[in-house]
């Protein structure tokens, strides 16, 4: 392989990526690190999360940039509408998640993209989130994801092939649809 771009992604570079992953499995281990904040003088359901630094095979990964994500409730909700409900961004990072996965086997594959939309939805009973309700979970109770791949030169077994990879190999899917542990800890 080239050091060209395909799809946008140095090909050369994800080789070598999935190659040493698979040569050293030590070196699998990704961890990532968010900071989650409300304070009183914003006030309100506004609550911002921040990344910044993760770390890879046990070394740390220093980012030039900190990321800051602004997350809370339409004014329908009693909130002001200054970032995507929760629910929202959950959606967003599993379509992201979704064509992130697809982007790299594609590229891996040397299928030459056009283009991916997915369209989600979401479906949340505000009576769980609430307490209303015991009989209604307070997460969504469904998402629903319509997935569109664009390729001129790929085949429709490629793109079908493509498709399930996404379902089957995105992080964001797994966690979704299979749950993961979440520990809790009051540091107060």
């Amino acid at each position: 392989m080239n050091s060209s771009k395909l799809n946008g992604v140095n090909a050369q570079q994800l080789g070598s990526l999935m190659n040493t992953l698979m040569e050293k499995p030590a070196t699998s281990k990704a961890t990532f690190f968010v900071k989650t904040e409300w304070n009183s003088m914003e006030g309100g359901f506004c609550v911002r999360s921040s990344i910044k630094d993760f770390e890879i095979g046990g070394k740390s990964i220093q980012r030039n940039s900190t990321y800051t994500m602004v997350f809370d409730f339409p004014p329908e909700f009693s909130g002001e509408g200054k970032g995507p409900t929760v629910c929202e961004a959950c959606m967003s990072s599993l379509g992201a998640c979704i064509t992130q996965t697809i982007v790299a086997h594609a590229t891996a594959r040397g299928i030459n993209l056009d283009g991916i939309i997915i369209n989600l939805e979401g479906d949340v009973d505000l009576r769980g989130f609430t307490g209303i309700s015991s009989e209604v979970r307070p997460g969504a109770q469904g998402f629903k994801a319509d997935i569109n791949i664009k390729s001129s030169s790929a085949s429709k077994q490629q793109i079908n092939e493509l498709y399930e990879i996404g379902k089957k190999l995105s992080p964001a899917f797994d966690t979704l649809t299979n749950g993961t542990s979440v520990i809790a800890v009051n540091s107060s």
